[in-house]
């Protein structure tokens, strides 16, 4: 369907919102937020701004839900290129250096007195955990079809029980992913949901050590380096 030019202009008149405000972020942190600011620069009264953004909430709203889609974007470039953990790792990484106050936005303390809406936030917010959770399960059946055919340790009873009370733990603790998982209509085994936790913690946590100064200084350089480290350990 063709736009009308009243469409069109209301497009570009929340783009240019979108960018003003990732300026202010990149600027100022969350703090720098002022829909007085937008209209201003926009060069339009303040009631002028409420008719795209109602409030500072649903600007924060529509920030984060186009971090969250940059990110993936960018994410999903690299892994065109070569398709591993190491390279969604990286690329994160490097997409957190470009923009390390939009990365504290998504990934950072939480902004007191805001909570965003599951309805606009889940789907670009976990794009890149369900990738990652493809890659975890490509690399498990590759695995399995490398070992395919060969004989299985066998356990003793009581260690079999105990490896039953281990799973039945494992389950319940595991159950509030699964149904977050089946909600975006996939399908993994505990095994796939647990490695994609343990890679994604790791991976999330450094990057805020990082970009939050608790390793202290001297990293600059070496950022890459770590993170490919962190990522061989945990053999992904």
């Amino acid at each position: 369907m063709t736009e009308t030019p009243r469409q069109r202009a209301r497009i570009e008149t929340e783009a240019q919102i979108t960018a003003i405000g990732n300026r202010m972020i990149d600027d100022e942190g969350v703090d720098g937020l002022s829909l007085r600011a937008i209209a201003r620069e926009l060069g339009v009264v303040s009631s002028a701004v409420y008719r795209y953004v109602k409030s500072r909430d649903e600007l924060l709203t529509i920030l984060i839900r186009d971090a969250f889609t940059e990110i993936a974007d960018a994410v999903d470039e690299a892994l065109d290129g070569h398709r591993s953990v190491e390279t969604l790792a990286l690329a994160m990484l490097e997409w957190s250096r470009r923009h390390p106050s939009r990365w504290a936005l998504i990934y950072g303390t939480p902004i007191a007195d805001y909570e965003a809406p599951r309805e606009e936030t889940v789907v670009p917010g976990t794009r890149i955990m369900v990738t990652l959770a493809e890659l975890v399960a490509e690399i498990r059946d590759d695995a399995e079809a490398a070992t395919e055919g060969d004989a299985k340790p066998r356990g003793s009873a009581a260690k079999s029980l105990q490896g039953g009370k281990e799973r039945r733990g494992m389950e319940a603790a595991l159950q509030p992913l699964r149904d977050g998982l089946a909600e975006l209509g996939l399908d993994y085994d505990d095994h796939v949901i647990l490695e994609t936790i343990t890679i994604w913690v790791a991976v999330i946590g450094l990057i805020n050590g990082l970009r939050f100064g608790q390793f202290g200084p001297g990293f600059d350089d070496v950022e890459d380096d770590l993170m490919s480290e962190v990522i061989g350990r945990l053999g992904a």
